[in-house]
């Protein structure tokens, strides 16, 4: 569990300093499962796995950011110090790194994005930096000590042409040095500056913030794939005078936006079926592999079942039912399987015994023949 300082309830935290001020909780977690140096170096130069090694230069200009995968032995071109390999999406690659999502079950877990982890040599880190998003800082092992400053970033204040958004200006408010165990939390906006004090290993959790832009542009991509588009039309166009041939008049600015709205379907029920599937979706590169073979219900119920761990299964509670998203699709379900949608969408398996008392219904079998053709569930493998 986390353990957060006993002054400080979940119920404290989301009201009083989430999203508003930084917190650092010492000996938080255990972090066993934290993978060490050498599983790291494996996984950066595994062609599936985001990698990045970010290194301080002594000149202009100052950073420099390579793209993964890398060779095997790449840590004897960048020296003993002022480097740091990151590595994205842990928590989809390492299933054992599920556990310290659950740690933060009292915020929505379609906010969770994903967990980073960094190897950083001596000294190394990646620069006075912002994000726009929470996190929660965890060092795993050696030390890091982290710089904090609350001022108002500027864009101006950026490093241009590397993609870190890394300050030109830093001003240190407070500082502490993290040990195994430890915790910062972050919270959108607030620039912070790690360095290794020796090698370390830092596993940051970030929450997904998409911005309005991504929304729409998300949600119009749907409607334009999706939707039957409507011509413009003006059966009972009026005779115009010849010297106002060239104005755009109200009536056509009024039947032009009702044509546009046309494509716009009304109410709140079309949008919240299409951000359930949105959210649901993995990363471009994370979809889980479709099966090689057929479901077969019998090995389900007597192995089991696991999410794949490039999927993402949510659910929506509706007055006349529930919906299930899963991987960008959905599936529509009785309000009588509301259990059986949070039991499935909140574990990463399931046993025999626990599907047991749900498969003698119809509409559980073909959603789990469903999922299983989509590669969000497998079944469990025999030990």
């Amino acid at each position: 569990m986390l353990r957060l300082p006993a002054s400080i309830s979940e119920d404290y935290f989301l009201g009083k300093i989430w999203q508003q001020s930084p917190l650092l909780i010492r000996n938080a977690l255990d972090t066993e499962k934290i993978p060490c140096k050498s599983e790291l170096y494996s996984l950066a130069e595994n062609d599936a796995v985001e990698s990045r090694i970010v290194r301080e230069l002594a000149s202009a200009p100052f950073w420099q950011l390579e793209e993964g995968p890398f060779e095997s032995g790449f840590d004897k071109d960048f020296g003993e110090s002022r480097w740091t390999l990151l590595l994205q999406d842990m928590d989809k690659h390492l299933p054992q790194l599920t556990s310290i999502l659950h740690l933060f079950h009292f915020i929505p877990r379609w906010r969770i994005d994903d967990i980073m982890i960094s190897y950083a040599a001596d000294q190394g880190s990646v620069g006075p930096h912002v994000d726009e998003y929470d996190v929660f800082l965890i060092q795993a092992h050696g030390q890091r000590r982290w710089k904090i400053d609350t001022n108002a970033i500027e864009n101006d204040n950026l490093l241009p042409d590397i993609d870190l958004r890394i300050l030109r200006q830093f001003e240190t408010e407070q500082e502490w040095l993290l040990e195994p165990g430890d915790i910062l939390y972050l919270p959108p906006g607030v620039a912070h500056w790690g360095v290794a004090e020796g090698e370390c290993i830092t596993a940051s959790v970030g929450f997904r913030a998409p911005t309005s832009h991504d929304l729409l542009e998300g949600w119009v991509g749907h409607l334009l794939e999706t939707g039957q588009a409507e011509r413009f039309s003006d059966p009972q166009r009026p005779i115009i005078n010849p010297q106002n041939a060239a104005e755009i008049s109200p009536d056509d600015i009024d039947s032009l936006i009702e044509c546009l709205n046309s494509a716009i379907p009304q109410g709140k029920e079309a949008m919240a079926e299409w951000l359930g599937c949105y959210l649901s979706e993995p990363k471009p590169h994370l979809y889980p592999d479709l099966p090689e073979s057929d479901c077969d219900l019998a090995v389900i119920a007597e192995r089991g079942i696991q999410r794949h761990g490039f999927s993402h299964l949510l659910y929506r509670r509706a007055d006349n039912g529930i919906t299930l998203y899963a991987d960008g699709e959905s599936f529509q379900l009785p309000l009588e399987l509301a259990e059986f949608a949070s039991m499935l969408c909140n574990s990463e398996s399931l046993t025999g015994n626990d599907l047991a008392p749900w498969l003698q219904q119809e509409t559980v079998i073909e959603l789990l023949e469903a999922l299983y053709e989509l590669g969000s569930i497998v079944s469990e493998p025999r030990e």
